[in-house]
């Protein structure tokens, strides 16, 4: 394995872009750490919930056109856009932070915009990924820049424990604007460069079109809206009440719960950079089955982060494979549309999670809806596949 990541990150193009994402990735963690307190303290639980809102409905409507713009755009420069819009978002809500004045509905715009430019910045990293390691090497730097992500994630939100003790809270602002200006530094020296120069303007019927022909790629695809729909919807607050009602633990608890998810999402991403996944669309949609035991009932912190790296592992095994099953699929005129889709879904799922899955914990009991969820979850994925098997053996006969 160690080979196999030293000759992805030996490709200079890969190299610098795999260095940016890292290093915007370490200033995310950072930036989490102070958008969630910050709205905490401007509006309290409901503060959250608008600013996580705010941070998922923008995939929604910007995730097709980001996916179009990524076929009809060249894919670097629009990276580099997109870093250089969250930067310059950033730069004044650090400074109304230091000023001890940031009122939840800067908070709430900052977080609409950043998450609008990530719609843009995603489709473009993924339609470029092919050219920066080749078709058969997606899956392996797929996995690393995942498990890679995840680590950094929680390695941030570690040292920002730390950092707190000499610098502001909102100076984590400034740290993550930095982050995207060295980001879009690094990407301005990669070369790569599309193969295919469109004849007519891209459309985004076209983007669904290309999955028309690959009935396990959009199977995965519809998977996705579904499983993240439901998982994000109780995990984002099932999760914390959980711990909270009926293990009786508070934040440190919580804490070592949702680090477990991380480490399996790390763990699926190490495996997914040294075994290469034939069918890769089946597999992620049968990543989804490990909902079933990691949603079991909990009845202790340790059976319950347990559970959390079985669901990591899953979610973060089947987020790898649907998009390198597209990279690999999918042509390159098309790539941008389908993997936008793609990101349009993953993100989006947790906007429409927290609105319809998440109000159940005020009517049900967290057991009851989890218990729900690890059965709805594996069932949909079941169901995906045998609609894309009834779909796949019915097109030999129509032709």
């Amino acid at each position: 394995m160690p080979d196999r990541i030293r000759a992805l990150l030996r490709r200079r193009d890969f190299g610098r872009t795999y260095l940016a994402i890292s290093i915007s990735e370490l200033g995310d963690a950072f930036q989490y750490i102070a958008l969630m307190w910050f709205a905490l303290e401007a509006g309290g639980p409901l503060g959250v919930i608008a600013v996580r809102l705010a941070d998922s409905v923008p995939a929604l409507l910007f995730g097709l056109h980001g996916g179009l713009a990524a076929d009809r755009w060249d894919r670097r420069r629009t990276m580099i856009a997109a870093d250089l819009v969250r930067a310059a978002v950033l730069i004044p809500v650090a400074v109304m932070g230091l000023r001890g004045d940031l009122p939840l509905g800067v908070l709430v715009a900052a977080a609409f915009v950043l998450t609008a430019a990530a719609s843009y910045f995603a489709p473009a990293y993924g339609a470029l990924l092919p050219a920066l390691v080749e078709r058969g090497n997606v899956q392996a730097a797929n996995g690393l820049v995942r498990a890679t992500a995840d680590a950094l994630s929680v390695t941030g939100w570690a040292l920002a424990a730390l950092l707190l003790a000499f610098v502001p809270l909102s100076a984590f602002f400034l740290l993550n604007a930095i982050s995207f200006v060295a980001s879009a530094a690094l990407l301005a020296g990669v070369t790569a460069r599309r193969a295919v120069v469109h004849e007519e303007p891209p459309h985004i019927a076209e983007g669904f079109a290309a999955l028309r022909p690959l009935p396990m790629l959009a199977a995965a695809v519809g998977v996705l809206a579904v499983t993240v729909t439901i998982s994000s919807g109780t995990w984002i607050v099932g999760v914390p009440e959980l711990v909270r009602s009926d293990l009786g633990r508070g934040a440190a608890a919580f804490s070592v719960v949702a680090a477990g998810y991380a480490l399996g999402s790390i763990i699926a991403g190490i495996v997914l950079v040294r075994i290469d996944v034939r069918r890769k669309a089946l597999g992620s949609i049968l990543a989804w089955i490990a909902y079933l035991p990691g949603y079991a009932l909990a009845d202790s912190v340790g059976i319950a982060l347990a559970a959390a790296v079985v669901v990591g592992l899953g979610q973060g095994a089947a987020w790898v494979l649907v998009n390198s099953a597209a990279q690999e699929q999918i042509p390159d005129r098309l790539l941008g549309r389908v993997v936008g889709l793609i990101a349009l879904v993953h993100r989006g799922a947790h906007a429409t999670g927290l609105l319809l899955v998440a109000p159940l914990f005020a009517v049900a009991e967290p057991q009851v809806v989890f218990a729900a969820a690890a059965l709805a979850i594996p069932a949909t994925a079941v169901a995906g596949v045998l609609i894309a098997g009834r779909r796949a053996a019915a097109a030999p006969a129509a032709a």
